[in-house]
């Protein structure tokens, strides 16, 4: 009897003690996770060219190619885009006075129409004004934060294209000792819900990647054509949005409209209608083709979803919350067939 209690509190008190554990290294963990992520996107992506590689190449020479010629396309196309993005920049924020100027030019005259209609505003727009200086000064303060902890986390990301080669050339027997971790009695289950898993989320991160980077090159096409300054880095910025549905081409889209104002509404105009024309294009076209509908979510729970992402993990949630539920969805279909 007293055998009896003690095997059904084991279970228990194991989850206990690894709930606690987690909760205590809860930061290492959390950077551990993201480091493997990372990684593990790495890998996705080399995974295709190494398959090929691997017909005439041993799989650990053949990883080692893929992560090279990957990092080699990468180093080019930053050294291709990466010194006109820093001018653009530098162009940015020498115009960026006169458009705040001119922003606040056209708020004080409708304020100034609204006033003569019984409506005043200037509670609204001194508070208003207050809360710009202060969001740009936070701004600033939270990029140099940023860079600070980009340099501090430097030896983390020069691991990671390591832990991406043992990843991708011990990929088969990672994958044999997980399986052999399952009991025997659903070990087949196990396996399929792993397979559906892996399926389903580098079928999304590719079309994802590919999409981000299909619209973020149609973007900066569109703004060079419609005369936008800094069409290069606004490309870039909507390429990366684009990895949060609905609501990222909208953010994106806002400084593009407000740096094209600078040359009068028509020009203004002609950088909004550019920028719908290639999310139609996104919607009509590129998403079926590249996504092929690999969330098949509901516009509803796609955008609660990213609103539980961004409350949990901030701008990182809202990109990670749609792979992590499409991982999960996967393996639970697996598991049920």
């Amino acid at each position: 009897m007293e055998r009896r209690i003690t095997r059904a509190w084991r279970l228990p008190l194991l989850l206990g003690a690894g709930a606690l554990g987690a909760f205590l290294l809860r930061r290492v963990l959390g950077a551990l996770a993201v480091q493997l992520g990372v990684g593990a996107l790495m890998m996705a992506c080399a995974l295709p060219l190494c398959r090929l590689l691997e017909r005439r190449m041993k799989p650990g020479a053949a990883a080692l190619t893929a992560l090279l010629m990957m990092a080699a396309a990468l180093g080019l196309l930053l050294l291709v885009f990466l010194p006109p993005i820093i001018r653009q920049l530098r162009q940015l924020a020498v115009e960026a006075p006169v458009l705040l100027a001119r922003l606040e030019a056209a708020w004080r005259s409708v304020a100034a129409w609204l006033r003569e209609r019984g409506v005043d505003l200037t509670p609204v727009q001194e508070d208003l004004f207050g809360l710009v200086s202060r969001s740009a000064g936070g701004v600033v303060a939270a990029l140099a934060g940023w860079l600070r902890r980009m340099l501090s986390g430097l030896g983390r990301l020069l691991l990671t294209p390591l832990l991406a080669f043992y990843l991708l050339r011990d990929r088969r027997r990672i994958s044999a000792a997980l399986t052999l971790l399952l009991p025997v009695s659903c070990r087949a289950q196990g396996v399929r819900a792993a397979r559906e898993m892996r399926r389903e989320t580098f079928c999304f991160l590719r079309g994802q990647l590919l999409l981000s980077l299909a619209v973020g090159g149609l973007t900066a096409l569109a703004l060079l054509m419609t005369g936008t300054p800094g069409w290069l880095m606004l490309g870039l910025l909507m390429g990366v949005m684009e990895l949060v549905p609905y609501i990222g081409p909208i953010i994106a889209g806002i400084p593009a409209v407000l740096l094209a104002w600078q040359g009068g509404w028509s020009h203004a105009l002609w950088t909004l209608l550019a920028l719908l024309g290639v999310q139609q294009l996104e919607g009509a076209v590129l998403s079926p083709r590249l996504l092929g509908g690999a969330t098949q979510l509901h516009p509803m729970a796609v955008l609660l979803l990213i609103t539980a992402g961004g409350i949990l993990m901030g701008p990182m949630g809202m990109m990670a919350i749609l792979p992590a539920v499409v991982a999960l969805r996967g393996a639970l279909r697996g598991w049920r067939r």
